[in-house]
């Protein structure tokens, strides 16, 4: 037997994105009334120009993404252009035939998880000290634990 094909590895298809979506979420319904919600995130880096010191923007990666049922639903209507999100999902790729027979695919992320880092209609600039400016709800903020330097809780 082959030792390469007897070495077993295990199999994780798992990814965490952060990035803004580049264009408006676009909500289906499947022949079964399942909503189906994809739109497009773009992930940027910012990178130190060795020559010159300056920082500059990396061409950006853009990743489709698929969201399913009720999230998908929120995310249509809480989501536009722009919006930034954290995305948690599996890789996948989807196949399909073109009109003129050619076989295609791509390789997009099924979410089972988006969370919105953004109140939809509001900038950054909108928001102070953790609440809108607006008088809406206040955004919820944990508070840290106080520090406790305490030798005796050290187990060794």
């Amino acid at each position: 037997m082959n030792q390469q094909n007897s070495l077993r590895l295990p199999e994780q298809n798992n990814v965490m994105l952060v990035g803004r979506l580049t264009r408006d979420p676009e909500v289906r319904r499947t022949g079964s009334g399942k909503a189906v919600c994809s739109f497009d995130i773009a992930i940027g880096k910012r990178m130190k120009d060795p020559v010159s010191g300056e920082w500059k923007d990396a061409d950006p990666v853009f990743v489709p993404i698929i969201v399913w049922n009720e999230q998908g639903e929120r995310c249509g209507e809480r989501l536009k252009k722009g919006s930034p999100v954290h995305v948690e999902g599996k890789l996948h790729t989807n196949k399909w035939e073109a009109q003129d027979g050619t076989k295609k695919s791509r390789l997009e992320v099924i979410a089972s998880r988006v969370q919105f880092l953004q109140i939809a209609g509001k900038s950054s600039a909108d928001i102070v000290g953790g609440k809108i400016d607006d008088d809406s709800a206040p955004i919820p903020r944990e508070e840290p634990a106080p520090y406790k330097d305490d030798e005796e809780d050290i187990p060794f």
